[in-house]
């Protein structure tokens, strides 16, 4: 175990920070994007910000605090995080104002669910297939985390859970229903529409295409997210090698088992014209450049492409079990589809491609995005949490002795 040495003495001059926690870091990973946005605003709102993470990159103004459980065995990784985590902030001086975690943790106030819930992604993975499904029952990390989970949401100090998707707050009802259901707030994602948008489009596409020997005219499914299984890429390329003409699929992310879907690609007859171009800082040539993108997860509490892609003007597909999929329903539902149905993804995708040679169709996708704008879920977040400290403040006045 290795955490931060902790200075003891009192201070009383430091303002109690709001922290949040997250286990890891990933440049490219949504969870973490989205927790560093938050963080960064709240700070340039002058509210004190500390981030406690086994790695985290340097925000100005915002303290880090270093805590990593044990990295091995996978199954003991995130309750040794947990255990460490909680031991250090039962230790600091000045008691955080607030403790947010992204990571499933016992001594939270508030816990957003930004990674779903657990029992919902195993009870998909078990109706996809019976196999997996038995796999999964004897695995000791799932074990674990669905106990990590149920500590989480029975917790005495848990306050409030922000669920980022109206699926991800079904799926907390459904499965932990003796969580109160008051203490449920809808908060999805938000994108900034300013960074993504529709003239990314004339800026990029000629361009990329070029790059890559793409013709102007061929139609391009994007798809971005690493961890390409649980993403649906598998499905995916399935989908497109049943379109007429046949599409290219340009795949952003990575996966250890990169190589399986290259050699489904060659099997299924796209060969070249599924193009893995490997994790990329910045999405918004790929989005400027393609027509629709797709994200046909087996589970996905939200899925910020889905935002960043209409954001930009780019039909979106996506499976029932994509928390995104509300903002889909906004401008079509009948891109939303099930992806044990593969006849259903196809017919998904083949629509999609038919709303992209609509110059209408671009506007169209963007009003549905602007629902979900930045700044709204940052006012939407703060109030929450003034009203959880407020909340706290409150209780701990009652308590304190009189004299």
């Amino acid at each position: 175990m290795s955490v931060s040495r902790l200075d003891k003495r009192p201070r009383p001059d430091r303002v109690q920070p709001i922290l949040f926690v997250r286990r890891q870091y990933s440049p490219f990973g949504g969870g973490e994007i989205m927790l560093d946005t938050i963080a960064k605003e709240f700070r340039a709102r002058d509210m004190a910000v500390a981030i406690m993470s086994g790695g985290w990159p340097a925000g100005e103004g915002i303290e880090f605090i270093r805590c990593a459980g044990r990295s091995f065995p996978r199954a003991w990784r995130a309750r040794s995080f947990a255990t460490a985590a909680c031991r250090m902030i039962s230790q600091l001086d000045p008691a955080p104002a607030l403790v947010q975690s992204n990571d499933k943790l016992p001594c939270c106030d508030i816990f957003r669910a930004g990674e779903g819930v657990h029992a919902a992604y195993l009870a998909e993975r078990r109706r996809l297939s019976k196999l997996d499904g038995a796999g999964l029952r004897l695995s000791l990390f799932h074990k674990e985390m669905l106990r990590l989970e149920r500590l989480t949401f029975r917790s005495s100090r848990l306050r409030a859970v922000i669920a980022i998707s109206k699926m991800v707050a079904d799926d907390i009802r459904r499965h932990y229903d003796d969580f109160p259901g008051d203490r449920i707030h809808h908060i999805p994602n938000g994108v900034s529409l300013a960074t993504y948008n529709l003239e990314l489009r004339e800026q990029h596409r000629a361009r990329v295409r070029a790059q890559l020997n793409v013709p102007a005219d061929r139609s391009v499914i994007l798809f971005v997210g690493s961890g390409f299984t649980r993403k649906g890429l598998g499905p995916l390329i399935e989908g497109a090698a049943s379109l007429d003409p046949l599409p290219e699929l340009w795949v952003v992310g990575h996966d250890s088992r990169m190589e399986t879907f290259r050699r489904l690609a060659q099997k299924r007859g796209l060969g070249d014209r599924v193009k893995f171009v490997g994790p990329q800082k910045d999405v918004r040539p790929w989005y400027g450049a393609a027509d629709i993108a797709a994200l046909p997860s087996v589970y996905e509490p939200f899925g910020t492409v889905v935002l960043e892609a209409m954001a930009c003007g780019l039909p979106t597909v996506v499976s029932t079990m994509c928390g995104g999929r509300e903002l889909v329903e906004r401008f079509d539902p009948a891109l939303v589809c099930n992806i044990a149905e593969r006849d259903e993804l196809g017919a998904s995708l083949l629509r999609a491609l038919r709303h992209s040679r609509s110059p209408e169709a671009a506007p169209l996708v963007r009003q549905a995005a602007r629902q979900y704008d930045l700044d709204t879920m940052i006012d939407r977040t703060l109030s929450l949490y003034e009203r959880v400290m407020a909340e706290k403040r409150g209780e701990e006045a009652a308590a304190a002795p009189r004299v």
